[in-house]
């Protein structure tokens, strides 16, 4: 089971999650998806074109804002408060471990 952590009614951030996931972040109420992890970051991981079509076929919308492993820039963090203000609500980021999302998250809502 994927493990999600709530930042606002509004965002939640977790690590990669695979293909199967998606039906499961549905239930779970999840509006839309902000791929974070840069594809080919790691052999094994799902890309984000796998994630992004199987969002489609469960409804959800998808933004690919990939942050690179020093973290999130100034860009990046501009870039995903729009996201924030675009996509439809609850919105679920994430990357490898969630750590970069989780920063950039806090970096938003920081501006906020």
């Amino acid at each position: 089971m994927i493990e999600t952590k709530k930042f606002t009614p509004e965002i939640s951030v977790c690590a990669q999650p695979s293909v199967k996931d998606i039906a499961l972040l549905h239930t779970l109420g999840f509006k839309s998806i902000v791929c974070n992890r840069p594809d080919g970051e790691a052999i094994d991981q799902s890309l984000y074109s796998e994630i992004a079509q199987t969002c489609a076929y469960a409804g959800l919308k998808t933004a690919y804002l990939p942050v690179s492993a020093d973290g999130p820039t100034a860009k990046d963090t501009a870039h995903m408060a729009e996201l924030l203000k675009s996509l439809p609500p609850p919105v679920l980021a994430y990357c490898k471990n969630g750590a970069r999302s989780e920063a950039l998250v806090n970096a938003v809502t920081a501006k906020a």
